[in-house]
């Protein structure tokens, strides 16, 4: 007797599949969970009324505010005109990219264009002359 040998289609993954009675090759997929982000409750006065915003880490509070239809005061958008000031009155805000100077954003101002929540807030809108004139009396 002669004996054959066959040639097989079977490859490792398919040899595998077949030695561990699974039928289907298993494959993994380079899937990664996306890490939820934190969203902070931002709670903005403004010409006398308040709104609440949901503001997800890493974005501004001018952004989601604009975003939501609101009518705030501002142009740049990049920290520098600050026509877009802001009282904190509780919480915390990086506002690392503002071109405050640093006694005046220890005092709780803000410039709303770069100001991303680290916590939940409290903030008020202030005119930009009051910014301005404690910006100049700061550099003085």
């Amino acid at each position: 007797m002669s004996a054959k040998v066959m040639a097989s289609p079977c490859t490792l993954r398919t040899c595998r599949a077949n030695a561990f009675g699974s039928q289907r090759v298993a494959r993994s997929y380079g899937v990664v969970a996306r890490a939820a982000r934190t969203t902070y409750k931002i709670e903005l006065e403004h010409a006398g009324k308040k709104f609440d915003l949901a503001v997800p880490e890493g974005e501004s509070i001018l952004s989601v505010a604009l975003d939501k239809g609101m009518d705030l005061p501002h142009d740049c958008k990049l920290g520098v005109c600050m026509t877009c000031p802001a009282k904190l009155v509780s919480g915390k805000v990086d506002q690392s990219g503002s071109m405050l100077s640093d006694d005046v954003a220890e005092k709780g101002y803000t410039l709303l264009c770069v100001a991303t929540p680290k916590s939940d807030c409290k903030v008020m809108t202030i005119s930009e002359d009051e910014l301005l004139d404690l910006q100049l009396v700061a550099g003085a």
